[in-house]
């Protein structure tokens, strides 16, 4: 798959705006001056759509990830939005990708799952689990 985060030189020719990859806020988390992970984000009118999340994974379970979708969620807040959606996989055996459950324990709910390009583009039977948090805005 070709993935603009692979070659710098295919980065800068998609790098609109300070933060804007192929029309995806890029949001990064540094750690002694070096990138620990990042998250991609489209504002979707009343909500924020977590796109991509990604730690290295020598580095998963240290809260990196989860620091993450916090920062997304409070920006959310400040914005308005009424919540930040996500989505993971659950392949053709009906096994859902690992992150379902902390997904859930961060407070996402499940809402349906789809078969769309994404999906297909990984083969077939393969679904999208739609992920959902409700903001409490005050």
């Amino acid at each position: 798959m070709d993935s603009p985060f692979r070659d710098a030189s295919v980065l800068a020719a998609a790098w609109r705006d300070p933060n804007v990859v192929q029309d995806e806020e890029v949001l990064v988390a540094e750690m002694d001056g070096r990138v620990v992970g990042y998250v991609t984000v489209e504002d979707r009118g009343g909500e924020l759509e977590l796109v991509t999340i990604h730690v290295p994974l020598q580095l998963q379970g240290r809260g990196v990830g989860t620091i993450l979708v916090r920062s997304v969620e409070e920006r959310a807040r400040a914005e308005g939005k009424q919540a930040v959606t996500a989505g993971t996989s659950r392949n053709a055996q009906g096994v859902a990708w690992k992150s379902l459950p902390w997904w859930q324990r961060l407070g996402y709910r499940v809402t349906h799952e789809e078969e769309n390009a994404w999906t297909r583009s990984i083969g077939p039977g393969v679904s999208e689990i739609r992920l959902r948090k409700e903001l409490w805005t005050g």
